[in-house]
């Protein structure tokens, strides 16, 4: 594996933190908008008082006095938006994502009888990882309880889908909200080998660093659980882990402090590029390390 380049151009090619995070609401059918006063009262329950910025068919924002950006000009609260009702397409979808989908059960037929979409998203959020996170997953509470017919969420900057139905539910975490909703571990076998490589993709859409892991000898399914706890850690706990760091690693399923693997910070092996953690496992190391 290469270790991350330090030239400009280079970086400039890496997968970048999202000004505008997208969170896309599917319906299998064509849905009622709210008024925004209905909009309004459901956001200050959860976050406090907010000001309504814009009222129209297209576009509804609201700006969340509880979570103020600062700027060079002067502080202004984040906002969050929700966007027209569009026409869902298949083809928006990858195949090469769809892959990747396995919290949704039959994840074809499921994306098939879906529509329709609405975009709810954050704007001017110049806040910390922790407190932009928070305003999200508050907001993205609010839209799906609000629209109860809405079946999924579909967030591109991490090629996840998760069931509206969860988000409703209340009995993800708070602080593992993000995670949970938005970030999605990947898993790809690499060809003519026993290697196999999972990372998890969303985390750099807010600033952190996504997970990696290339390894053969051991279950997948256990690695995948496993960068899923190491992502938790970091969105809760910051960009804390070093170059050169050890963390705990696995004996089978279960997490051992007397086994420690080395985190080194990488390019990712898979696209799109950007900054990983990549943890080495020991003896079941897959690839070449320097």
């Amino acid at each position: 594996m290469k270790k991350i380049h330090k030239n400009k151009k280079l970086a400039e090619q890496y997968e970048q933190q999202s000004n505008v995070f997208q969170m896309w609401l599917l319906f299998d059918h064509e849905p009622v908008r709210p008024d925004a006063e209905i909009l309004k009262a459901a956001l200050e329950s959860k976050c406090g008082k907010a000001d309504v910025i814009s009222s129209s068919p297209e576009l509804t924002s609201f700006g969340v006095k509880r979570y103020m950006s600062h700027f060079k000009e002067g502080s202004l609260p984040a906002q969050v938006i929700l966007g027209n009702i569009m026409p869902f397409r298949q083809e928006e979808i990858s195949d090469a994502e769809r892959a990747q989908i396995r919290d949704i059960e039959d994840r074809d037929t499921f994306l098939s009888k879906c529509t329709h979409k609405i975009l709810a998203a954050d704007m001017m959020a110049a806040l910390d990882t922790e407190h932009r996170t928070k305003l999200l997953m508050n907001w993205l509470e609010v839209v799906t309880d609000v629209f109860k017919d809405c079946c999924a969420v579909w967030i591109p900057s991490g090629g996840k889908l998760v069931s509206a139905d969860l988000i409703r539910s209340g009995k993800v975490d708070r602080d593992d909200r993000f995670v949970c909703y938005c970030v999605n571990a990947r898993y790809f076998r690499i060809q003519d080998s026993d290697e196999i490589l999972t990372d998890t993709h969303g985390m750099c859409a807010v600033g952190l660093p996504d997970i990696q892991c290339h390894f053969k000898n051991l279950n997948p399914d256990n690695i995948i659980n496993y960068i899923y706890n190491i992502a938790f850690f970091v969105c809760q706990n910051g960009d804390i882990i070093k170059d050169g760091d050890t963390i705990d690693g696995l004996d089978g399923d279960s997490i051992d402090e007397n086994i420690q693997w080395t985190c080194r910070y990488e390019d990712a092996m898979v696209q799109p590029m950007r900054p990983v953690i990549d943890i080495c496992p020991g003896e079941y190391a897959a690839g070449e390390r320097e």
